[in-house]
């Protein structure tokens, strides 16, 4: 017969000490790689909101404004980046560059409408509309390119002279509406 001994195997408490090393490493280069992927989908989600700047909003409903007053689209139509605000009816410009902006006006017969595009509260560009009681309701567009700096703000706005009562109507689905597009970054 022979005696049974009870002891612990070396190969087997360093094998199992390994496997847990190796575990360990395996888990933190795991975590290592997840921090990467996180900063990778990061940075090109700004990069995707700095090259795709755009936005398109409407107004709700019919509204009259005084002289030099900002026209305020509250509906968001499409919108690339959170830039535009409805609260204000003004766009931040999250970049420097080579914007196109076009806002549409509709308004009631016999109503004047004089508006204009300011960048950083300076005038861009106008446009007025000015129509006999005979043309009936009717809608116009103005298109401008311009150079916009990063954090500037843009904002269509009554003019300060020409009319006393603006009147922007919304009827059987057209609205009165204000677009930007980035074109080129710089």
């Amino acid at each position: 017969m022979f005696p049974v001994f009870s002891s612990k195997s070396i190969r087997n408490d360093t094998d199992v000490d390994s496997r847990i090393d190796f575990m360990e490493s395996s888990l933190e280069k795991m975590e290592q790689r997840i921090l990467n992927l996180t900063n990778e989908v990061m940075i090109l989600s700004k990069r995707k909101n700095e090259e795709h700047v755009m936005f398109y909003v409407t107004m709700s409903s019919s509204t009259v404004l005084n002289q030099k007053s900002i026209v305020i689209f509250n509906e968001i139509q499409y919108e690339e980046g959170v830039n535009f605000n409805t609260g204000d009816g003004v766009f931040v410009s999250p970049v420097s560059g080579v914007f196109m902006f076009a806002w549409t006006i509709r308004t009631h017969s016999g109503k004047v409408i004089d508006t204009e595009l300011k960048v950083d509260n300076v005038v861009k560009a106008e446009q007025i509309l000015n129509l006999g009681s005979a043309a009936g309701n009717i809608q116009t567009t103005q298109f401008v390119i311009c150079q916009v700096k990063k954090g500037d703000h843009v904002w269509i706005q009554t003019a300060p002279d020409y009319t006393s009562t603006n009147t922007f109507h919304a009827l059987y689905g057209t609205k009165s509406s204000f677009m930007g597009i980035l074109i080129h970054r710089s």
